[in-house]
């Protein structure tokens, strides 16, 4: 018989708006619904100070106002220390959501006039307001273009897996080969698939909000990888 020694995870959420809360839900639905390589204890944090960040193996930066969580993140003085945090270690797996993946970009255009500052880390470039304003925000169905990530989604084969997308940004560009497409959504406005889901090592970052669907598909994806990164570590 395996080691069935549960594997503790120390999950961070940066808890400056936006939906951390409903994050923690789906953390939690995610454990409770799936299977993973070994069973896992997880511990979850609320990340506003740099010493919430210590023996954390994951962090998800999520959705709100980008703007807003940068000017709080530059006058705390946390954007450098969650850039060295995120490039220090390989091995935590950082998932960002909506503004998120605003954070994340290393281009970002339609700054805020005077510019914006940002964690970086993931080579894209990302339109910040792509799908418009908040009036024009959607659900619709997301083209998964990752196999392992498809895997998680036991009962999408219907009805497929929705994305909330509220002013959300899309990546216009991706500008490294080391960046994976993830995840795409075909609109009447675009010629082409917009990328609104990438990966870069121990990068996630989504366009959309899957903390406000039912199904922890995306959750139970960043879990796997923070358990495997813990394992292998």
């Amino acid at each position: 018989m395996g080691d069935c020694t549960p594997v503790g995870l120390h999950v961070g959420i940066l808890a400056i708006q936006g939906a951390f809360s409903e994050h923690k839900i789906s953390l939690t639905k995610a454990i409770k619904n799936y299977q993973f390589e070994k069973p896992i204890k997880l511990s979850l944090v609320e990340v506003r100070e740099e010493e919430n960040l210590e023996g954390l193996d994951g962090l998800i930066l999520p959705g709100g106002e980008s703007t807003t969580m940068a000017i709080f993140l530059e006058s705390n003085g946390l954007t450098q220390v969650l850039r060295n945090w995120i490039n220090s270690d390989k091995s935590r797996v950082v998932w960002g959501t909506c503004a998120g993946l605003i954070l994340m970009s290393n281009e970002i255009e339609g700054k805020k006039q005077g510019g914006q500052s940002q964690i970086g880390g993931l080579d894209v470039t990302t339109s910040r307001n792509f799908f418009g304003r908040q009036l024009d925000s959607f659900e619709c169905v997301l083209d998964i273009k990752d196999s392992k990530l498809q895997e998680n989604f036991k009962d999408s084969s219907q009805k497929g897996v929705h994305g909330v997308f509220i002013r959300a940004p899309a990546v216009l560009s991706v500008n490294s080969p080391e960046v994976k497409v993830l995840a795409t959504v075909s609109t009447p406005s675009s010629e082409k698939p917009v990328i609104v889901g990438v990966g870069q090592r121990n990068l996630i970052a989504t366009a959309f909000h899957p903390e406000l669907t039912e199904d922890p598909g995306w959750h139970a994806y960043f879990l796997r990888k923070v358990l495997a990164a813990k394992i292998h570590s």
